[in-house]
């Protein structure tokens, strides 16, 4: 199959699916496109089969059951171009402590030579003061290639420690990633410390991306990230892909983290949103949520009883929020 076709179905497929383009997202679509009998394209066509689209956790679920391949380490939107500056960085710091290296090995064979003239006595005065001169200057040289090493070590920090920032960035939000969201919970369960997790998804996303496109639907999802970071300040909310977030409330339960995230609810279902290019009204957007305790002997994992809960909020009419001991 020529490359290229193949490389704009994937990505046709991502982002009709709402599917940020990481390595394993990446590896289900190809799955998909590169063998349309596969177990995955099966899967996937079973899971859409009624015209929704597939969500961030029903991939997720197809990838482990049927076994395609998911990156360790998944990319998270890191810039290309960042990385290549930084892998730039690298080459030039090694060329420069190299050339260092060098530089000491034949300052230390011209000292030697040096010496052996001065102790036998082969060399007066102007001599010794020609070899100090000498090692006066190459002390000087290798000052500033060990400046230059240092500057260019301080930079590639920089430019790794924004790598490992964009890793956990969600691009089109500037919110937490699912990777750093996970990362922060397995944190928080190694420490057995109190926790509740709420799963939000926007109701009937589909819809708006089908009438008015994947421009405005980019622009719902970043009013809802901006309306859940202000009403639930102080907590971690983060993309989990698509139109799923996550928020994540330390030392709360259920219970108390519930009127917190349903204010924000009621924030968002209050405003009146218009589609920018003709002024057309979009009607009101709204998200249903669950939200279940975290930490030790809770039984099942939160994140997959918050799931639950979210499901029984949409079956429930949506625009609502579901926690336990509700």
């Amino acid at each position: 199959m020529d490359s290229g076709p193949l490389f704009h179905r994937i990505g046709a497929f991502l982002a009709e699916h709402g599917l940020w383009p990481s390595p394993d997202n990446y590896a289900l679509a190809y799955a998909l496109v590169a063998d349309g009998e596969s177990p995955a394209a099966a899967a996937v066509k079973a899971a859409t089969s009624d015209g929704v689209r597939l969500t961030q956790r029903e991939a997720d679920r197809i990838k482990t059951e049927v076994g395609v391949e998911i990156s360790a380490v998944p990319t998270g939107g890191v810039d290309p171009a960042l990385v290549a500056d930084a892998a730039q960085r690298v080459e030039r710091f090694a060329a420069i402590v190299e050339a260092s290296r060098a530089e000491a090995q034949s300052y230390r064979a011209d000292l030697q030579a040096g010496a052996d003239r001065l102790e036998a006595g082969e060399e007066g005065l102007a001599a010794l003061v020609a070899i100090t001169q000498a090692m006066a200057q190459r002390t000087m040289a290798a000052e500033q290639q060990l400046t230059d090493a240092r500057d260019e070590a301080q930079a590639l920090r920089v430019k790794l420690a924004e790598a490992g920032e964009e890793a956990r960035s969600d691009p089109l939000t500037s919110l937490p990633n699912r990777r750093a969201f996970e990362e922060r919970l397995a944190e928080i369960e190694r420490e057995g410390r109190a926790a509740s997790l709420a799963i939000c998804d926007i109701d009937r996303f589909k819809r708006i991306n089908d009438q008015y496109g994947h421009g405005v639907g980019d622009r719902v999802i970043r009013a809802v990230a901006d309306t859940l970071s202000a009403g639930c300040a102080g907590n971690m909310v983060a993309r989990l892909g698509g139109e799923e977030f996550v928020v994540l409330f330390e030392g709360l339960e259920a219970a108390e983290a519930a009127p917190i995230l349903d204010r924000a609810r009621e924030t968002l279902a209050a405003r009146h949103f218009k589609v920018r290019e003709t002024d057309a009204p979009l009607g009101r957007v709204t998200f249903s949520a669950g939200i279940a305790s975290g930490g030790p002997k809770r039984g099942d994992p939160a994140l997959q009883r918050a799931d639950a809960l979210l499901y029984r909020a949409k079956n429930e009419g949506r625009n609502r929020v579901c926690f336990e001991g509700a």
